[in-house]
């Protein structure tokens, strides 16, 4: 992210609308920087998690891409081993839509970080099944190089035996060399190294060995002052160190500060006067790791009470740092202000799509509060309520039993609590389907609608969600008809059209794998009308899917072929990956019943590049490639399906 935060500070914002185009209101939810320079941006569309992802990721593509083409782009990414989760789905995502762009990705990471369980190993291993993708091993630096190192560390041109003693003691690797000459040199001994080597000249074995002795040429007030910012994280502000630091004037800890830049174990920030960071993470880590545990807790605890009252109002904004803190200061800050700064972070991370991080932050809170004996209060409810959005957006369908058990106990605790309208409103949010899972869908809802005030708009959106979840849990089809019955009765009593417009969707939902099919083209028609009246394009989508899929099974095929068209363009600028799949597979499918493979093949295809994983595609494009006589092909297509099947396949 930060490479687009320093791309929109230096363009106009014309450059930035055309480039960004209706993606700019994404991705200004993770870089507010736009906001500043597009004004009056939209706020997204409300999507299910992973949809609301595929949007974000779509829209940073396709900003990379409009930009590529004024001129030919370089992306550098370090340290891809420290990357969070979010962050390589992002990637995976760019290196399967850019491959035809003017992009250059490199990414960069130490492989001795990586295990088999490592996050980007995964990566690594769904990366190399990308055409552009190469791999480059960067092996220690030849004798030759060590020695241009060496003086364009130094400023001096070194002598043989200086390049073989530095080249011997560090395998050619290049931050053991750039550290090891920046001692030598600061100690005045670099070129005394090549004599001094046989009379026991003893290279550090170690970075953070190397690291330690540079440390030792500091003052103890840099010492100090870099101790305290390793706490804070790799990177720091000047403001506040100046409120953390005791006993030093603002010009003491300025020196310190360029004490420290002079040896460059920090660097400034570019384009941020007062933010510094460490210039490397190890740097960092070596001198958090030599502080005592009890020391670190209580400095920890500091930060935390300190950047709250820094931030004070604006706290809420960095509640994900503020979280951090107090997690590692439970000890001697208690619980409270970690479950509020966690809940407050998780949320966020949720609205980012950073669904992982969220998962770990309500995941530390409850813990925490399970620690004082959990009690069946608001917070609690709450946190659940986030553990449960974030498992369905990052588990597979057959482990969707743990998300819906969280609903269930946000449910209940929210009861106990007395707080009705919030136990309503986790019943009503909608969870994603599992047909033929009995996920306990159906008896949530059962009780939510004893609480909400019957014939109520409340009431109808849990029976249309009730209808819908008593047939795909239970199969019970007429009790499903009932719930939509009532729900529609509902609907045009309130005469509210988006109540309505999600009732008949659902219930063509329903029809269509009941094979109940004789009123799903009326149902399914009047849904996509109001749809399109309410401007709501993912309902547009998801009845047109259905009822084209159903004329298609009636042999209505020229209908289903017209509303099959129709639903490319809503799909398409909703930028959302279930919509625009359904929309490809249908439009693909259809094609192939009549024999235009050509078609056929130009939608199957643009389905299995969004989603090399996806069941439908992938399984549709292998019929398709048998039926054209390109055994091999599809052969590789079913391969792809059994190397990675998908989720709750067995």
């Amino acid at each position: 992210m930060q490479a687009i935060r320093d791309y929109v500070q230096q363009a106009t914002p014309d450059q930035l609308q055309a480039e960004m185009g209706p993606g700019a209101a994404d991705i200004d939810g993770i870089v507010p920087d736009i906001g500043a320079k597009l004004p009056g941006l939209p706020p997204p569309p409300a999507l299910e998690p992973e949809q609301a992802r595929f949007r974000l990721f779509d829209s940073i593509t396709t900003f990379f891409k409009n930009a590529a083409r004024s001129q030919p782009l370089v992306l550098v990414l370090d340290d891809l081993h420290w990357a969070d989760e979010p962050s390589l789905l992002l990637l995976r995502f760019m290196a399967q839509q850019l491959q035809e762009s003017c992009i250059l990705i490199i990414g960069c990471y130490r492989d001795v970080e990586l295990s088999r369980q490592h996050p980007l190993s995964n990566t690594l291993a769904q990366l190399s099944r990308e055409q552009g993708f190469q791999r480059h091993l960067l092996r220690g630096l030849s004798r030759e190089e060590t020695g241009q190192l060496v003086e364009a560390a130094a400023g001096i041109r070194p002598g043989p035996t200086v390049v073989d003693t530095v080249y011997t003691h560090t395998d050619g690797n290049p931050y053991f060399m750039t550290e090891l000459v920046r001692l030598l040199v600061s100690q005045g001994e670099l070129e005394e190294a090549g004599a001094r080597a046989s009379q026991g000249l003893r290279i550090p074995e170690g970075v953070r060995e190397v690291i330690g002795q540079r440390l030792n040429r500091l003052s103890e007030q840099c010492n100090r002052m870099l101790t305290t910012a390793s706490v804070i994280g790799r990177e720091f502000r000047l403001d506040q160190l100046e409120r953390l630091i005791d006993g030093l004037t603002d010009d003491q800890l300025l020196e310190a500060l360029e004490e420290a830049l002079e040896a460059r174990l920090i660097e400034e920030m570019p384009q941020a006067p007062g933010r510094y960071q460490f210039a490397h993470r190890l740097a960092q880590e070596t001198l958090t790791q030599e502080l005592s545990l009890t020391r670190r807790v209580r400095l920890h605890a500091r930060i935390a009470t300190v950047l709250e009252e820094l931030y004070g109002t604006n706290a809420d904004a960095n509640a994900a740092e503020l979280a951090y803190h107090f997690a590692q200061a439970e000890t001697v800050t208690g619980t409270d202000k970690l479950v509020q700064y966690s809940l407050l972070a998780g949320e966020q991370a949720l609205a980012a799509y950073g669904y992982e991080e969220a998962l770990v932050l309500f995941q530390r809170a409850l813990e925490a509060k399970q620690g004082q004996g959990m009690a069946a209060d608001g917070d609690t409810a709450t946190l659940l309520f986030g553990l449960a959005r974030a498992q369905v957006a990052t588990l597979a369908r057959t482990m969707y039993h743990e998300p819906y058990r969280n609903l269930r106990l946000s449910f209940d605790y929210y009861v106990e609590a007395g707080d009705v309208d919030a136990a309503v409103a986790v019943a009503e949010y909608p969870m994603p389907r599992a047909p033929h899972f009995d996920l306990g869908r159906n008896r949530l809802l059962s009780d939510a609608l004893a609480l909400a005030p019957p014939d109520s708009f409340h009431a109808g959106l849990l029976l249309s969600e009730y209808g819908s979840a008593l047939y795909y849990e239970v199969g019970d089809y007429e009790g499903a008809q009932e719930a939509f019955g009532r729900a529609l009765a509902i609907a045009e009593k309130e005469r509210d059209q988006a109540l309505e417009m999600r009732v008949l969707t659902n219930s063509t939902q329903v029809d269509l794998w009941a094979l109940t099919w004789e009123e799903v083209p009326l149902k399914g028609r009047r849904a996509i009308e109001l749809a399109r009246s309410l401007d709501d394009p993912m309902f547009q989508v998801t009845a047109s899917y259905v009822t084209a899929s159903t004329l298609a099974a009636m042999g209505r095929r020229q209908e289903a072929q017209r509303l099959a068209e129709a639903m490319l363009a809503p799909a398409e600028n909703l930028r959302s990956l279930t919509p625009l799949m359904d929309a490809l597979w249908s439009n693909g499918t259809l094609h192939r019943s009549v024999g235009n493979w050509q078609d056929a093949r130009s939608f199957l295809e643009r389905g299995v590049e969004l989603h090399p994983e996806g069941a439908q595609p992938n399984s549709d494009l292998a019929v398709l490639n048998h039926q054209v006589g390109d055994l091999v092909q599809g052969r590789e297509n079913i391969d792809a399906l059994l190397e990675n099947p998908p989720a709750g396949a067995t």
